[in-house]
């Protein structure tokens, strides 16, 4: 048998055995978790990706939007998708024969002085002591996949490239979230310098009264110091709510992606006053636990648990010999003009083996760590989970009982504003002193500060609940009602109520 055909004999073998991968079978990590809290169809679509649109507001629409498309975190983000699709591609190439094609041209002079060297000097062998030498060639080498080294480390890099994809999702979603809280913010702020400013001309027409009564001698010189302290008071909170608008309007812009100029230049857009969005339908109860297996955080944990997966079969391959498939063709020759003669040409093919024999442990500790870091996987996938039900049970919460919240906070603001003038009223006519005047004063102030937060806490926990479920959820009611505080009522035109 030639050795020809001894090589067709041996490579379909090779091939075969190429079939043997050392890398444990994938199993999803096994955790105690609710099949559902209720039976509830929520259908086998996708997510609602625009969950933003719930609010009714296009300025907020336009934001979010934006913020996808400028966002730098995106951006450094995409380009990490770029990377990893590299190495995918690199580890794709491991798979098959490198060919390099080689090209040489040398001339070499020998030592006449060297042991047994011919007698360059005497006739008659006329031998030349310089050489010339032209050479081109193909040269290849294919290590053979025996135990699955590669397929595995291609494996793994795929898998780190889904979870960088399913990772871009993640921050998404997460760049959308902030852009919509930040927007939140800025209308809460805003609710609160229109308050801080209503407070102030009020103070400051109550103070301007008692300084001429002050000055007829109908009250003392302490309630006229109360009274322009509780301008100043005022005041400080317009000028401190005022930078805090500033500051939330500058760090939303950076959100969105906006140039340096536009930082500096550009105003920020306002859509609807923050009571006048709509406060989307509660979720429902109960949910299957398989919606938040949607979540791109919890996907991107599992595919990089897949990667470390992968990486134990390039560890355990490293134990096994490496066979490797050499081979090479092209021309010698001492002229140019002779190189692509039949008479210069040249070959050779072989096979190659290693085996590690002595390594004081490396290949060991190398499986210990690849087992080690699959064990640190399987931990991060775990308490990914974890934290999505976490988030799951608390945005819950915030949801159901934050519309509870703005209900009493907004009746504690009506009552408040009537005590307030009741206050004044007896004060006016000498039934109570002036601290009775200051405490209503100062309690309405505070309550209509805190309202706005509430107002912006309800519609958060909105937010909250479509990221903990990775983009939103479907449903059939539309949006109840709005809770209209008193105090807006005279500036936004029309009420609307809950039943």
């Amino acid at each position: 048998m030639t050795p020809a055909h001894k090589t067709c004999l041996v490579l379909p073998l090779a091939l075969l055995l190429a079939a043997c991968s050392l890398a444990p079978r994938y199993e999803r990590p096994e955790q105690d978790i609710p099949a559902q809290w209720r039976k509830v169809d929520m259908g086998a679509g996708p997510l609602e990706t625009g969950w933003w649109t719930r609010f009714d507001d296009p300025v907020l629409a336009a934001l979010v939007e934006e913020s996808l498309r400028n966002n730098q975190d995106l951006a450094q983000s995409l380009a990490k998708i770029g990377s990893a699709a590299a190495q995918a591609g690199v580890a794709t190439s491991s798979l098959f024969p490198n060919v390099t094609g080689t090209g040489q041209a040398g001339s070499e002079g020998a030592s006449a002085k060297a042991p047994n060297a011919p007698d360059y000097n005497s006739p008659p062998t006329g031998i030349s002591r310089s050489t010339t030498n032209y050479q081109i060639g193909l040269s290849t080498a294919w290590e053979l996949d025996l135990w699955g080294k590669y397929r595995n480390a291609y494996t793994a890099l795929t898998d780190v490239l889904m979870n960088t994809i399913v990772g871009h999702e993640a921050l998404r979603l997460s760049v959308a979230g902030q852009t919509a809280q930040g927007y939140f913010a800025v209308l809460a702020l805003d609710m609160q310098l229109d308050t801080a400013k209503r407070t102030l001309k009020t103070r400051e027409d109550a103070f301007s009264i008692y300084t001429s009564r002050y000055r007829q001698g109908d009250i003392t010189e302490l309630d006229w110091l109360r009274a322009k302290a509780e301008v100043e008071t005022a005041r400080a909170q317009l000028h401190m709510t005022t930078v805090a608008v500033d500051q939330a309007e500058a760090a939303l812009t950076v959100i969105v992606g906006r140039s340096p100029r536009e930082i500096m230049e550009r105003s920020l857009e306002r859509g609807r006053p923050l009571h006048r969005l709509p406060s989307p339908p509660v979720l429902p109860e109960g949910l299957p636990s398989t919606l938040l297996e949607r979540r791109p955080d919890i996907r991107a944990a599992e595919y990089m648990l897949m990667a470390y997966n992968a990486n134990i079969g390039m560890a355990r391959a490293q134990f096994f010999p490496s066979i490797s498939l050499t081979g090479a063709l092209g021309t010698l020759s001492a002229a140019a003009d002779n190189l692509f003669t039949p008479a210069a040409g040249l070959w050779n093919y072989g096979v190659t083996g290693t085996l590690p024999v002595l390594d004081f442990g490396r290949n060991w500790y190398n499986l210990k760590d690849a087992e080690a870091l699959k064990r640190a996987a399987v931990a991060v996938y775990r308490k990914a989970v974890q934290s999505a039900f976490q988030d799951m049970r608390t945005s819950l919460t915030a949801q159901r009982e934050a519309d509870a919240i703005v209900r009493s906070m907004a009746s504690q603001v009506d009552s408040l504003r009537r005590s307030v003038e009741i206050a004044r009223l007896q004060y006016d006519n000498g039934y109570s002193d002036y601290l009775t005047v200051l405490d209503a004063e100062r309690q309405l102030f505070s309550a209509e500060l805190q309202l706005a937060n509430a107002l912006r806490d309800r519609l958060n926990a909105i937010v909250r609940v479509c990221m903990a479920l990775g983009g939103g959820w479907q449903d059939t009611h539309a949006a109840g009602g709005l809770i209209v505080p008193a105090g807006a009522r005279e500036t936004a035109g029309k009420t609307e109520e809950r039943p």
